[in-house]
């Protein structure tokens, strides 16, 4: 099965958008915007400790915003240890993670390292690569 979907390492953005732990909430913000992408990886040094999402911005945004919220760090809003994936775990594998937890990416991990992420847009061009395969 792994040959014919392949793993993670295939499919997954390679050195993915980190923010230290203390950087505001404002600047998250404004990185994911400029970047234009939907989720952070939140680190204490090498060390991942969590992950943000446009979901958790935009459900923080729809509210009454206390006035320092955006300048508080991003660590209020993250959520803590992400579920997260091996390099060589197959795509097929990864995509059941994402959808079973109801969660949007997997931060890839080599050992300590954070090596990547896959998102569920990888995990959709991984499935449409098959299906759309000749003789598939």
């Amino acid at each position: 099965m792994t040959r014919r979907f392949g793993t993670v390492r295939d499919w997954m953005t390679h050195l993915p958008e980190t923010v230290p732990v203390d950087c505001s909430i404002r600047a998250a913000l404004g990185r994911m915007r400029n970047s234009r992408i939907r989720h952070l990886l939140v680190v204490d040094g090498d060390r991942l400790v969590g992950i943000v999402s446009n979901r958790d911005l935009r459900r923080l945004l729809a509210g009454d915003l206390p006035p320092d919220l955006l300048a508080q760090p991003v660590s209020r809003i993250m959520t803590e240890g992400p579920v997260t994936a091996a390099p060589e775990m197959p795509i097929a594998a990864a995509a059941r993670l994402l959808l079973e937890r109801k969660i949007g990416s997997l931060p890839v991990r080599d050992g300590d390292a954070i090596i990547g992420v896959l998102t569920t847009s990888d995990a959709l061009e991984a499935l449409l690569a098959v299906v759309e395969r000749p003789g598939a």
